[in-house]
C-alpha cells in the first residue's frame, strides 16, 4: 500500500521586521555587540553582521583581510559624531530623521558609507530647500561628494535665478574659479550682457585688493561688443586707476616713501 506524504511551506509574516526590531534592543542594551566604532570622543557599539548588511562600506570592511576585520574598536576618520550615530540606528530600523541644519552632515557620511538609499532620500530633501540663497553651496556641495543629479539640479536651478542669486552673499563668497564657470556658462539667465558685467563688479569690489588679479580673466567671459560704451568707458578708467595704485609711477613712490619719513611731504 502506498504512503502517501503531505508537505506544507510556512511564511513568517514580518519576520525580517521582528528580527531587526530584536537587533534593535541588542543595540540599545549594548548585548552581543562585536564591535565599537569611535569617532571623536565619542564611542558607537553595533554588530558587524548589521552594519555590513546595509553598508558596502562595512561589508568591505568586516569581510576582507584587513586589520579592520578583526578589531574590536574601529576609530572612524572624517565623518560627523552624530551623523554616524543617526546611520547606525537606521541600519537597524531603516528610519531616519533629516533635517535642514544637519543634512549635509548626513549626506556626507551617507556617501562615505556607501548607503544609496539615504543619499537618494537626503539628495532629494537637498533639491527641496533648494533658494537663491544656497544654491550656489548646494552645487558646490553635491559636486564635492559626487552627487551628480543633486549637482545637475542644483546648477539649472541656479542658471534659471541667477538674477536672484547674484544679490545674495554666497554669490560674493565664490571662488574665482567658480565663477569662471558660472560665467562660461550658456544657460546664464539675464536680460542683457550688462547685468553679468554689473554682477562681475560687484564681486570684485567685494574683495577689491585680492580680486581685481582675477579681473583680466573672468572679462574674458564678458561679451565687451555687446555693453553700453559709458559702460566701456568706466571700465578702461576703472583698469586705469587701479593698475595706479598698485604701481604707481616710479617719482610718486617716492614721493610716498618721503611722505613715511621724519620732515617728509607730498607736494
Amino acid at each position: 500500500m502506498d504512503s502517501s506524504s503531505s508537505e506544507e511551506f510556512y511564511q513568517a509574516v514580518h519576520h525580517a521586521e521582528q528580527t531587526f526590531r530584536k537587533m534593535e534592543s541588542y543595540l540599545k542594551q549594548q548585548q552581543l555587540c562585536d564591535v565599537i566604532l569611535i569617532v571623536g570622543n565619542r564611542k558607537i557599539p553595533a554588530h558587524r553582521l548589521v552594519l555590513s548588511s546595509v553598508s558596502d562600506y562595512f561589508a568591505a570592511m568586516f569581510t576582507s583581510d584587513v586589520c579592520e576585520a578583526k578589531q574590536e574598536e574601529i576609530k572612524m576618520e572624517g565623518i560627523d559624531p552624530n551623523a554616524l550615530w543617526d546611520l547606525v540606528q537606521f541600519a537597524y530600523t531603516g528610519c531616519l530623521e533629516l533635517k535642514e541644519d544637519t543634512i549635509e552632515n548626513l549626506l556626507a557620511a551617507a556617501c562615505l558609507l556607501q548607503l544609496p538609499q539615504v543619499v537618494e532620500v537626503c539628495c532629494h530633501f537637498l533639491m527641496k530647500l533648494l533658494h537663491p540663497s544656497n544654491c550656489l553651496g548646494i552645487r558646490a556641495f553635491a559636486d564635492a561628494q559626487g552627487c551628480i543629479e543633486l549637482m545637475k539640479v542644483a546648477h539649472s536651478y541656479t542658471m534659471e535665478n541667477i538674477m536672484e542669486v547674484m544679490r545674495n552673499q554666497e554669490f560674493l563668497l565664490l571662488p574665482a574659479e567658480e565663477l569662471h564657470k558660472l560665467l562660461a556658462s550658456d544657460d546664464v539667465n539675464v536680460p542683457d550682457e550688462e547685468t553679468i558685467f554689473h554682477a562681475l563688479m560687484m564681486w570684485v569690489k567685494y574683495d577689491m585688493q585680492r580680486r581685481c588679479n582675477d579681473l583680466s580673466m573672468l572679462l574674458a567671459f564678458i561679451r565687451l561688443p555687446l555693453l553700453p560704451p559709458q559702460v566701456i568707458v568706466w571700465l578702461k578708467l576703472f583698469m586705469i586707476c587701479f593698475s595706479f595704485i598698485l604701481s604707481p609711477p616710479s617719482f610718486l613712490s617716492s614721493k610716498l616713501g618721503d611722505a613715511g619719513t621724519p620732515g617728509g611731504s607730498v607736494v
